[in-house]
């Protein structure tokens, strides 16, 4: 993996780390794949996804709201608040376990 392809940046102050990572999906498509690990112990919150494409995210004080899309369709966008510290996440006001997160949009993307 080329490391200049990879970010991790720090949120929620310091006790996560969002991680990005470019990927070539098809020649000139790159997709942006995220996932979070906690600050300290390194543990992955959210597996990285590198069929996610991470388009936007904002903090709040205890939360992440995130834009995304899936490839290889791309023509959709999700929104999801996740909350790292309890390990779930909101997408259509509806609360889920966050390693219930890839299943989730998985099954969705494939109803679409």
């Amino acid at each position: 993996m080329n490391d200049d392809l990879r970010t991790e940046k720090e949120i929620l102050n310091g006790n996560f780390k969002l991680i990005t990572e470019l990927k070539e999906f098809r020649m000139s498509l790159w997709v942006n794949g995220f996932g979070i690990v906690d600050g300290k112990t390194q543990q992955e919150i959210l597996p990285l996804n590198t069929t996610f494409n991470l388009d936007d995210f904002t903090e709040h004080e205890h939360t992440i709201e995130i834009d995304f899309r899936i490839y290889p369709n791309g023509n959709v966008t999700y929104n999801v608040i996740i909350n790292p510290f309890e390990k779930s996440f909101i997408y259509l006001t509806k609360v889920y376990a966050l390693n219930d997160f890839n299943p989730t949009f998985f099954e969705t993307e494939s109803s679409n």
